[in-house]
């Protein structure tokens, strides 16, 4: 076992640390200067989201892009966010808000939210976002830019991780960390190549690409819908880059506690198969390298040891691209004891209900696709 998780985070190390610098930053991008600009439509579905919506709004307010318009949807929330739409609306000019009071058969809320606003939007571009995300002034003005000097009909970024809860940032630089790896980032841009990505916080797509794709409806049922459309836009032959937004754009305190965290995994992983695979992989490469560093003959630790500093340097190179901890290496065993923790709950919650759960809402775990 230490032996196979040398040559699995050795290698895969060693690969990233060459590739990474191959990985596009948008606060690099030079901000365009004149020129004929197409209208954004900006579209955010908002579920229960009083805390964190009216940050998100404003911060794209201060947007200097020029040719913007926001579009946020209040996907049938029980708090005061539907009130919060309509003072931003009353507000500004180019704010928009669209009620949801029912959802159909076989759709997750969020993607039914994000179509119904593509009905509304009058934007050449669409960026379907998150009601938690906070842009700096010249994210919009750059990404466009970034578009346009790449070709790009499908931009989506990796975004900064803020906020006081110390286990999402853990998670998520986990999650974005092997995205980058050993989703090979890199090649995302090389029309030729079958990686692709697709990520919440920030999908900018043309609209005519959306529609050619089968918008949302092409993956109405899907628990990560921001990941399909990417996948969908890659498999459709469009050109597509997934880059770092460091600076750019950011998640504010993504999950709130623990609670939250480890939910968000019941999300994904909510039947047995899944929830097993997933426990033998965490404990096979994220826990068996710490305990096997202090069991064993020694041969066996120092396999062990050389898999946990390859380790320690995959977060280190990440840290560099995408302004996460250097250090969150060492949180990487409590973020694979989460994993198992979540999938093996998820499956058994679903299991007693039915479905998986999700935002107050239980669809269907027949049905349902992660």
């Amino acid at each position: 076992m230490g032996g196979l998780n040398v040559l699995m985070w050795g290698t895969i190390a060693v690969i990233f640390t060459v590739k990474a610098k191959g990985i596009g930053a948008l606060h690099q991008t030079k901000e365009k200067d004149g020129g004929e600009q197409p209208l954004i439509s900006v579209i955010i579905a908002a579920r229960n989201e009083q805390k964190a919506l009216e940050r998100c709004v404003l911060s794209l307010v201060k947007q200097t892009y020029p040719k913007l318009e926001i579009i946020v949807v209040n996907d049938r929330s029980e708090d005061d966010t539907g009130t919060i739409i309509a003072k931003l609306a009353a507000s500004y000019p180019n704010i928009a808000g669209i009620n949801i009071n029912e959802l159909p058969e076989r759709w997750m809320g969020k993607s039914h939210a994000l179509l119904q606003g593509t009905k509304q939007a009058k934007g050449e571009w669409l960026l379907f976002t998150d009601a938690d995300i906070l842009f700096d002034p010249q994210c919009l003005a750059k990404a466009i830019t970034y578009t346009e000097e790449h070709q790009l009909d499908h931009l989506t970024m990796i975004p900064d991780f803020k906020g006081p809860n110390l286990f999402a940032k853990w998670y998520a630089a986990f999650i974005f960390m092997s995205a980058s790896s050993f989703g090979q980032l890199w090649k995302i841009k090389d029309p030729k190549a079958q990686q692709s990505l697709g990520v919440g916080a920030f999908n900018l797509i043309r609209k005519d690409v959306y529609e050619r794709i089968g918008t949302h409806s092409e993956f109405a049922y899907i628990t990560t819908d921001d990941a399909a459309l990417g996948k969908k836009v890659k498999q459709d032959g469009f050109r597509q880059d997934a880059i770092y937004g460091t600076r750019m754009v950011a998640v504010w305190n993504w999950y709130e506690n623990l609670g939250q965290l480890i939910g968000s995994v019941e999300k994904s992983v909510f039947r047995y198969s899944n929830a097993i695979l997933t426990t033998i992989s965490c404990l096979l490469t994220m826990i068996y390298p710490w305990v096997g560093l202090f069991i064993g003959p020694l041969s066996a630790k120092g396999l062990c040891a050389f898999s946990l500093l390859s380790v320690f340097w995959l977060y280190a190179v990440y840290s560099r691209h995408s302004g996460s901890g250097f250090w969150y290496g060492i949180a990487h065993p409590i973020v694979g004891l989460l994993l198992i923790i979540g999938g093996l709950r998820g499956a058994i919650r679903a299991s007693r209900r039915g479905g998986m759960t999700w935002r107050g809402t239980t669809y269907d775990r027949k049905e349902l696709k992660a």
